[in-house]
């Protein structure tokens, strides 16, 4: 497929100043200001009203489960992205891909901790804000992340790093952490 190739290419060659400016900054401003903008305001402040939508539950008992999933789901990123610069000296962005895979913690939990975690954070603040229709937003970006990284992302990682590669991927699940466990005990 012409697009992994061509990520692959890009991946290996040194980044002149400004696409590693831009690697560092487009991040920011995607899960900062995009994200934040598509995910949880539009759909509390347009899309909730619009749809009548009821607020979820009352706040007292959103915020536990909220609570919950945004230090979880913050763990993971914060954990994930350390992992990626440190170990894989690279990024989450494909403009700055890490050079080195990554198996070590949290990686060796699920081969996808970054994306797990974004999922979680996500869910959790949809849940502390009470809107259904970002809840909704979250569970269509999670499919098109999921969709991205099985169709695109594994088979970049598999021509960048072969055999390594598909060693990891047949002992580490996808996206849940321990569900490898779970189905090992009922085989």
């Amino acid at each position: 497929m012409k697009l992994i190739d061509d990520i692959v290419e890009i991946s290996k060659q040194p980044l002149s100043p400004e696409k590693d400016f831009l690697a560092k900054v487009l991040p920011i401003f995607v899960f900062f200001f995009f994200f934040p903008a598509l995910l949880f305001f539009l759909p509390k402040v347009v899309f909730d009203p619009w749809l009548r939508l009821p607020t979820l539950f009352r706040f007292s008992i959103r915020i536990i489960p909220a609570g919950a999933l945004i230090v979880l789901g913050l763990f993971f990123v914060i954990t994930s992205t350390k992992a990626q610069r440190e170990i894989g000296k690279g990024t989450p962005m494909p403009l700055k891909a890490t050079q080195k895979l990554v198996v070590e913690k949290p990686y060796s939990y699920c081969r996808n901790p970054l994306y797990f975690g974004l999922i979680n954070f996500f869910s959790g603040i949809s849940i502390l804000i009470g809107s259904i229709s970002s809840l909704i937003m979250v569970f269509i970006y999670a499919s098109i992340i999921m969709l991205y990284t099985r169709l695109i992302e594994e088979r970049e990682l598999g021509k960048r790093f072969g055999d390594d590669y598909l060693a990891y991927k047949a002992t580490t699940p996808f996206i849940i952490p321990g569900l490898h466990l779970i189905r090992r005990n009922t085989k």
